[in-house]
Order: C-alpha cells, then sequence, then structure tokens
C-alpha cells in the first residue's frame, strides 16, 4: 500500500471506529457530551487565569502592593477552584470508564455465548480472551477520554490563538506559515503508526493464546522435558511484540519529533517578533509575559495531541477487533410456538425418540463427514457409536445437539407430542457429558447447581450415588464443600468424569449424550453407572460413544461409524470387536 493510500486508509478506519463506538455507547453519549462541556470550561478557566497573569506582572512593575495582593490572592482562589474541578472531573471520569467498560464487556461475552460454534472456531480462546479483556479496555477507556482531551486541546489552541491575536494581531503570520507545517509533518508517518499497532495487537493475542496452551498442558511439557523449547518458542514471540513495539515508536518518535523541530522554530520566530513588539513599545511586558504563557500552553496541548496518534492507532486497532466479533452469527433461533411448548413439556415428561433420516453433514471447510447417514434411539434404550478415531463419532452428538447443523436430511427428536428439529431449543431435552475434564474452579455443589441452580442437597447426592461417586465425595473434609482447583487438580480423570456424569445426571433431562464419558473408568465400574442410569429413569434415552467394545454388551443398538457412512452392527459383529480388544 503506497504512504498516500495508507494515510487516507489511517484517518477512515479513525472515523469508523468512532462512529462504531458511539454506536456501542448510545446510552452514554449524553454522559460523553457533559463531559466535553466540563472539560471545555476548565480549560477555559484555566485559559482565564493565564491571562490574568499579565495584569499581575503588570501591577508588580507599577509597584501597586495593594491591588497585586488582592489580584494574587484572586488568582490563588481560582487555582484552588481549578484543583476541585479536577478532582471532580477525575472521579466522574473513572465512573464514566467503568460503567462503559462493563457495558461493552457484557454485551460482547453475550455475543460469544451466543455465536455460532462454527464461527468461533476460528479464534483461538486465547485471543479471545485478549479482545474481551484488554481491547475493550482501550475501547472504553480511550473513548471515555480521546473526544474530550481532542476537543478540549483544540479549544484550547483555538481560544489561545484568538487572545494572542487580540493582543497582537501581527502573531498570524507566524501562525499562518507555522501551523501547516506542524500538521502536515503530524500525519507522514500516521499510517504506518497504524500498522504497527495492528500487528502488536495480533503478537499479543498470539502470545495470549500460547501462555494458555502452555499452562494447560503444563504436566505434559513437565513430564517431555520441555521447558526450554516452550521458553525459546514464547522468547521468539516476545522478540517479535518488542520489534513491532519499537517499530511504531520508531514512526510516533519521527512523527513528534517532525512536529517538534518545526514547532521550535516557529517558536523561535514568534519569541523574536515578540521582543521586537516590546522594544518598539506596542505590547507591554504584561501582555508580553501572557503571550509566553498561552504559547506555552499552546505548546504543551500540541504535544499532547501529537503524542495521541499512536493511543488513537491503537484504539482503531482495538475496535476493529471487536466489531469482528461482534459480527459473528448467532445460532438459529426462534420463538417458540405454543405447540413447541407444549412438545418439549410432554417429551421432558414421557421421553423422547432422536429420529436421523438420509442425513448429510459437511464442515465450512468442506470436509465431508456423512453422506445419507440414518440412525435413531428411543426412551429406555442404550444407544452406542463406535468406529475409527476422527470419523464423526462426536460431530453426530454436535449434530444432535444443535450446535452445528445437517446441510441435508432430518435430525429431530419425536414423541407422542410430535416432533422437533433438534436445535439450539432442543437442548433443554439434553444431558451432555462431553470429552475432557468439564468441571470449573469451584465447590463441587457450585458445579452441580450450575445446571439446576434450584438443586436440593438430597438430589445432588443422588446424582452422585447413580454416577458412583458419592462413598468417595463422603470422605472429604468439607464434602459438597470440597473446593476443585482449575482442571480439578487433585482428583484422577475417572473421578472427574464421574462427577460430569453427576451433574448431567442432575439435570434430568430425557436424552443423555455422554462422548467417552467413560474412559477413563474400569469395566466393572463402567457397567455398574451405565446400569444405575437406565435402572432409575426407563424414560431416558441415552446415546454414548466409545472406543470400548466391553459395554457393547448392554446397548440396545450399536452403529459404526466409517468412511462417511454408519452401519448398525449385529450380535456377531459385537463379539468380534470384543475378541480383537
Amino acid at each position: 500500500m503506497s504512504k498516500s493510500k495508507e494515510k487516507k486508509s489511517s484517518l477512515r478506519n479513525v472515523a469508523e471506529a468512532l462512529k462504531w463506538n458511539f454506536t456501542i455507547f448510545k446510552k452514554y453519549r449524553l454522559r460523553l457530551f457533559l463531559m466535553v462541556l466540563f472539560v471545555i470550561f476548565q480549560r477555559l478557566f484555566e485559559l482565564y487565569m493565564t491571562t490574568r497573569v499579565g495584569s499581575i506582572v503588570d501591577l508588580a512593575l507599577e509597584d501597586n502592593v495593594h491591588t497585586l495582593i488582592r489580584s494574587t490572592a484572586i488568582l490563588m482562589g481560582m487555582y484552588f477552584m481549578n484543583f476541585l474541578i479536577s478532582l471532580f472531573n477525575g472521579r466522574f471520569c473513572a465512573y464514566n470508564f467503568n460503567d462503559m467498560y462493563n457495558h461493552m464487556e457484557l454485551i460482547t461475552y453475550r455475543k460469544i455465548m451466543d455465536a455460532s460454534w462454527s464461527d468461533l472456531t476460528d479464534y483461538h480462546s486465547g485471543d479471545l480472551m485478549t479482545r474481551l479483556t484488554s481491547d475493550i479496555k482501550n475501547i472504553a477507556d480511550t473513548t471515555n477520554g480521546l473526544l474530550s482531551t481532542i476537543v478540549s486541546n483544540i479549544i484550547v489552541i483555538t481560544g489561545a490563538g484568538l487572545y494572542l491575536l487580540y493582543l497582537d494581531y501581527s502573531i498570524i503570520l507566524v501562525a499562518v506559515l507555522i501551523a501547516p507545517i506542524v500538521l502536515i509533518s503530524s500525519r507522514i508517518f500516521m499510517g504506518r503508526i497504524y500498522s504497527s499497532q495492528k500487528r502488536i495487537k495480533e503478537i499479543e493475542s498470539d502470545i495470549a493464546s500460547y501462555n494458555k496452551e502452555t499452562f494447560n498442558n503444563i504436566q505434559a511439557v513437565k513430564a517431555f522435558g520441555l521447558g526450554d523449547v516452550f521458553y525459546s518458542r514464547m522468547e521468539n514471540l516476545e522478540k517479535q511484540r518488542m520489534k513491532a513495539d519499537l517499530r511504531s515508536n520508531k514512526y510516533s518518535m519521527a512523527s513528534w519529533g517532525l512536529s517538534f523541530f518545526t514547532g521550535v522554530i516557529g517558536a523561535s520566530v514568534c519569541i523574536g517578533w515578540l521582543f521586537y513588539r516590546v522594544h518598539t513599545g506596542v505590547i507591554s511586558f504584561g501582555s508580553l509575559s501572557v503571550m509566553a504563557f498561552l504559547a506555552m500552553q499552546v505548546g504543551t496541548m500540541l504535544k499532547a495531541l501529537l503524542h495521541m496518534i499512536p493511543t488513537i492507532m491503537n484504539y482503531v486497532t482495538s475496535t476493529e477487533r471487536v466489531n469482528k466479533l461482534m459480527k459473528l452469527g448467532d445460532e438459529e433461533k426462534h420463538p417458540l410456538t405454543d405447540e413447541e411448548k407444549k412438545f418439549l413439556e410432554r417429551a421432558s415428561e414421557e421421553g423422547v425418540s432422536v429420529k436421523i433420516n438420509d442425513m448429510h453433514f459437511n464442515y465450512r471447510n468442506g470436509y465431508q463427514v456423512f453422506e445419507g447417514v440414518s440412525l435413531e434411539a428411543d426412551p429406555g434404550e442404550i444407544v452406542a457409536l463406535v468406529g475409527p478415531s476422527g470419523e464423526g463419532k462426536t460431530t453426530m452428538l454436535r449434530i444432535i445437539l444443535g450446535i452445528v447443523n445437517a446441510c441435508k436430511g432430518e435430525v429431530y427428536a419425536e414423541s407422542s407430542g410430535g416432533r422437533m428439529d433438534f436445535g439450539k431449543q432442543t437442548r433443554a431435552l439434553i444431558s451432555y457429558v462431553p470429552q475432557g475434564n468439564t468441571m470449573m474452579a469451584g465447590s463441587i455443589l457450585e458445579n452441580m447447581r450450575m445446571v439446576k441452580p434450584d438443586a436440593t442437597v438430597e438430589e445432588i447426592e443422588e446424582a452422585l450415588k447413580k454416577a458412583s461417586i458419592y462413598d468417595f465425595i463422603k470422605t472429604l473434609p468439607d464434602g459438597l464443600d470440597h473446593r476443585l482447583g482449575e482442571n480439578s487438580l487433585g482428583f484422577s480423570e475417572g473421578q472427574n468424569q464421574r462427577l460430569s456424569i453427576a451433574r448431567a445426571l442432575l439435570k434430568d433431562a430425557p436424552i443423555l449424550l455422554m462422548d467417552e464419558a467413560t474412559s477413563a473408568l474400569d469395566v466393572a465400574s463402567e457397567r455398574a453407572v451405565l446400569n444405575n442410569i437406565v435402572k432409575s429413569d426407563p424414560r431416558k434415552t441415552l446415546i454414548l460413544t466409545t472406543h470400548r467394545p466391553t459395554v457393547l454388551t448392554m446397548c440396545d443398538r450399536v452403529y459404526h461409524i466409517q468412511n462417511k457412512k454408519i452401519s448398525l452392527f449385529s450380535e456377531k459383529d459385537i463379539q468380534k470387536l470384543m475378541d480383537e480388544f
């Protein structure tokens, strides 16, 4: 991209970022407007105090002690009032920032929760966390202070300039010569600063993602002695971040340096001209003092505006990253009809069958998983899905959950009350035990009540008994109040699986999906848990995936998934599997 196009693009991005954020922060517009007015008032008040300095200087030269003391006391009172105004403004800014930060974080978090699972898979969880925290914090902080800072600085520069013209109109000649040079020099590197800030954000997300991967697998890292390897990769990422940051700093300093250099030349010319005007008696020493103070304030404001360029570019890149999340597609959802509500109620009470007919499915990358497959599972049945890894067992459960949607064919729940296509709103009929550890940091009681907030202790204990984990919980000093660490540190994989099963059973949904949920249990425990589930609730439809054939003799049907097809296993096929195992 050429330099001119890069500059135009960055300016357009700034405008688009401001427009989008002021739409998101619509309910805060009045506050932001009042904040701008308040800061403008404060800056004008400070400007007025500066003009009072000139009269004090003239009074000092006239040796009018009484009037000098009174004017000085008034000026000190004004400074104290300005101090109080600054305290109030700082407090109001802090309150508004936190409110805006919370608002944007919550709507973005809600968006992630509602977004299509397929769309979310494009993002690493570390990247999502970076966007949800540092990017949103940057947006709220900059939006809260950006407009008031820019407007107030421009007001000070304009007000000071007008007052300088009032004191000596000839100063406009210097402004006409110098101002365009300062403005042009500040824009020369704007596009490069923007691209550098964008690169920094990308690397910071990579670092967050890498850290999350490292800490989630720290046990394996230590076991394989990979500490040095992981450190080396982290060191390389930090070098990339530092390189991008220094690149941004280089262009920021170049922009500021060029502007500062032209400003110094302008100030030198201005000072020389002012001394000449004093020497010729056109202006007084008091006016010279005021003009010097005003010129210093203008210089300070210009410096602040120039230093904001990297902040503004960082703000733009953060806005683009969060805006991209907000554009994710939502899961399909529609208001439930009365008929659908009745179906869900009846299905929850009576049980529900899972029906899949001539179903085709492929992921967004074009990879086809199923081609014209069919299966069914009815209340009171245990149905197993077996087959090689990567052939679609977990994908089948995702389709039933409505996390992904079939491209063709029928996927629906059926009961005496009718039928309803599986999707987001049929998840009320499903309990799910996914692969891996899904217990959250917190007490066992809190983890259980995630799926049923009003569950009694008796109900929780009953679910734990069905999952064959209650006897172990009783041995813990604090029982159900025992707190789990991150990834349930201290519990075995089998214990975590049983807790996950107990939580799914507590939901008491008519369909139970278990994805390798008993893989860490011994054969006897596995069969005992499945027996408990079936015997305790004959209306439940249980679908499980497994690599171990030891449980298949308990199943009413076993479906084999391979080569995009599903076939029903006979007793002979099951026995052969068990013999090979």
